[in-house]
C-alpha cells in the first residue's frame, strides 16, 4: 500500500513561486504559453553580482559557461584562457569585452554547482515529477543572443534583472519529440526557416523582473534585451512521451529476433525486409502480451526516476548523531513510498532504500517537518530507532545537518 501525506506528496513550494495556480498547473501544464506575475525577487537563486563572481573567482571551467554572438558560439580563445592546472577557464577581462559587445553569456546547467538553484530546482522537479535543468542568460542591453527557434522541451523562463522583449510564433512542428531539435530540423528538405520567421507573431510581450513566462515545447520564441542588461533563467524540463516510453520498453526486448544478425540481402531484396518487418512484429507481440502491464509500468517508472539527480549527501557526517544538532529536512528526495508488512520502501532518484516497517512512523515524523533534530522525535518512537533512521536518511541526502 502506497504511503500518503507527508511522505511522498509534493509540497508545491517552489512551483507556487512561478505560478498562482501550481494545483492546477501541476494537473494540466497549459498547452501555449502564459505569462504569470509572480511578483517575486528571484535574486536569492541568481544575480548578476553572482554570476561576476561565479566568472572571476568561481573555479569554473567549459562547459560550464559559453559565450554566444548572433546565435553562434564564440570561440572559446576569446573568453577563456589557461592556469597553471587547467585549460578554459574564464577570463573575465575578456568576457567583459564580449558583453560590451553585444555578446550574450550563458552559464550552463547551473543547478549542478549553484546550490540555492539546485536547492530550488530539486523542489520543482518533485513538484512537477520532472527533472530540471537551468541555464542563465545575461545579455546587454539592445541585444539578442538568439534568432528565432524553438526547443524540444517544456521551460519556464525567469526574468531575473532587467527586462527583455519577446516574440512567440505558433509551432512549427506540434509537440516536437527529443531528437527534433531546430538544428536538426532546419537540415531537412523543404524546412523553411525564413517562412516560419516571416509567419505573424503569436504574441508579443516584455518580461520584467518576477516574471515567469511559460513556455511549453515546440513554440517558436525569440528575445532582445531592453535598454539595460537583461539576466533571465530558463528551466527546462525532461520530456516523457510515448515515443520515449516505447524506446525505454523496446531496450528490454532481448528474445528472439532481438538478438540474431539482420541477412544481407535486407538492403537489396524488399521481399527479404517484408520478412525480416513481419518477423520483428510477430516477437514484439508476443512479448509483450507476454510481460504484465504492471512489470511494464515499473520498467518505465524506474527509467523515469533514474533521469533524476541524486540528491547531495553529507560526505564527511561520521556516525555520531548528537541529540541537539539540528537537521534540514528535504522531502524532494523521495518521489514515492511504499509501506507493506515487512518493510517501508522509499523511491529516490537511481535507486530504492528499504527500512523495516517500524521505521515508518519515524519516517512520517521526520518528513513531515522542515526542520528537527534528533531529541524532538523522542516522544512516542525509541530513542535508538530514531537515531538509526536519521543516520540512514541523512546519509541518503533526505535530510542534511550542514546548512540547518
Amino acid at each position: 500500500m502506497a504511503v500518503r501525506g507527508p511522505l511522498a506528496t509534493p509540497r508545491l513550494t517552489a512551483l507556487a513561486r512561478l505560478t498562482d495556480m501550481a494545483e492546477s498547473f501541476r494537473c494540466n501544464a497549459p498547452q501555449e504559453p502564459v505569462l504569470y506575475h509572480s511578483g517575486d525577487d528571484f535574486r536569492d537563486l541568481f544575480s548578476l553580482s553572482t554570476l561576476d563572481d561565479m566568472l572571476s573567482f568561481g573555479g569554473r571551467r567549459r562547459p560550464d559557461f559559453r559565450v554566444i554572438r548572433n546565435g553562434v558560439q564564440v570561440p572559446d580563445s576569446r573568453y577563456t584562457r589557461a592556469n597553471l592546472m587547467y585549460p578554459g577557464i574564464p577570463d573575465s577581462r575578456k568576457i567583459a569585452h564580449e558583453l560590451a559587445n553585444g555578446s550574450t553569456i550563458v552559464m550552463q546547467g547551473v543547478q549542478e554547482y549553484h546550490e540555492p538553484l539546485g536547492a530550488f530546482a530539486r523542489k520543482l522537479a518533485h513538484d512537477l515529477s520532472r527533472p530540471v535543468h537551468v541555464n542563465a542568460y545575461v545579455t546587454p542591453g539592445g541585444a539578442q543572443g538568439f534568432g528565432s527557434h524553438f526547443d524540444p522541451q517544456d521551460a519556464f523562463i525567469i526574468q531575473v534583472e532587467g527586462s527583455k522583449d519577446w516574440t512567440l510564433r505558433e509551432p512549427a512542428l506540434a509537440r516536437p519529440l527529443a531528437h527534433e531539435s531546430w538544428d536538426h530540423l532546419r537540415q531537412r528538405p523543404g524546412w523553411d526557416v525564413a517562412r516560419i520567421e516571416r509567419a505573424a507573431p503569436w504574441r508579443q510581450l516584455t518580461l520584467r523582473p518576477g516574471d515567469c513566462l511559460w513556455l511549453p515545447r515546440g513554440w517558436v520564441h525569440s528575445a532582445r534585451s531592453g535598454q539595460v542588461m537583461s539576466l533571465h533563467l530558463t528551466l527546462s524540463f525532461a520530456t516523457w512521451t510515448g515515443h520515449w516510453a516505447a524506446l525505454e520498453l523496446l531496450a528490454r526486448v532481448a528474445e528472439g529476433s532481438a538478438r540474431e544478425d539482420l541477412p544481407a540481402d535486407l538492403i537489396s531484396d524488399p521481399d527479404c525486409a517484408a520478412a525480416v518487418a513481419a518477423r520483428i512484429r510477430a516477437d514484439l507481440a508476443t512479448w509483450f502480451e507476454q510481460v504484465p502491464d504492471a512489470e511494464l509500468g515499473e520498467i518505465l517508472r524506474a527509467a523515469a526516476m533514474r533521469e533524476f539527480p541524486e540528491a547531495p549527501c553529507q560526505v564527511v557526517a561520521g556516525d555520531e548523531v548528537s541529540q541537539e544538532q539540528e537537521f534540514t529536512v528535504h522531502p524532494e528526495t523521495v518521489f514515492a513510498a511504499v509501506e507493506r508488512e515487512d518493510g517501508l520502501t522509499l523511491h529516490l532518484a537511481g535507486h530504492v532504500v528499504t527500512l523495516p516497517a517500524a521505521a515508518a512512523p519515524v519516517c512520517a515524523a521526520i518528513l513531515g517537518r522542515d526542520r528537527f533534530s534528533l531529541k524532538d522525535l523522542h516522544a512516542g518512537h525509541e530513542p535508538a530507532l530514531c537515531a538509526d533512521v536519521v543516520r540512514l536518511l541523512r546519509d541518503e541526502g533526505i535530510i542534511d545537518g550542514r546548512h540547518a
